[in-house]
């Protein structure tokens, strides 16, 4: 580094600056700038994108409710069409009346899709362990078993347990179906599920 021997020194030093790299400063405040407000405007557009599927997925969520013409196809357009966690949730509500009215394979399409249009962890963990659930119901107990090694987190683990332990059980595999309760119940989960857990285990001894 130069070092100035007087301020004139100093004066002339940043007037040649600029007059070497003016362009490219100014060049670079301008991209500056440019980012800024288009991030701004990105974020802004991201809010209310947001805030118009929520209000959607109301109006779609109380047409599914009210069991009104043409509510199941709106529904199912709005889930496809809607690439964040409100097209997720009407997946999942999508699948939910599927399995009331026992069309297993349709429920196992939408939650499908529902873990495919996320990376939300805690949303995917439940879609696929909805999708396990079902695809038990479907007998595809090694379908089952797959989908429940992408379920990530520890508060996820006495559920994700209690239905490989079934899915186990399905296959014949008692000690596995045994050693997957057992997970289950060393975890830290809800009293209900650990009850749940140990009542599948004692008839297992029995």
């Amino acid at each position: 580094m130069e070092v100035y021997t007087n301020e004139n020194e100093q004066v002339d030093a940043i007037r040649r600056f600029f007059a070497d790299n003016g362009k490219a400063l100014v060049f670079g405040l301008v991209l500056g700038a440019g980012a800024l407000i288009g991030w701004r405007y990105w974020q802004s557009h991201q809010t209310n994108q947001l805030q118009g599927s929520a209000e959607a997925f109301e109006q779609v969520n109380r047409g599914l409710i009210s069991g009104a013409k043409e509510s199941h196809a709106t529904a199912e357009r709005f889930a496809a069409e809607t690439n964040n966690s409100y097209g997720v949730m009407a997946h999942m509500h999508l699948a939910q009346l599927a399995v009331e009215k026992n069309e297993l394979a349709k429920a196992d399409q939408f939650l499908s899709a529902a873990v495919s249009q996320t990376k939300n962890e805690d949303l995917q963990a439940l879609a696929n362990i909805r999708l396990a659930r079902v695809q038990l119901a479907e007998d595809k107990a090694d379908a089952a078993l797959k989908t429940l090694e992408q379920v990530k987190g520890s508060g996820w683990v006495a559920v994700a347990e209690d239905i490989r332990g079934d899915a186990l059980l399905k296959k014949g595999d008692i000690a596995g179906a045994r050693a997957a309760y057992t997970k289950g119940l060393g975890s830290d989960s809800p009293q209900a599920i650990k009850s749940m857990l140990n009542l599948k285990l004692n008839n297992l001894s029995s």
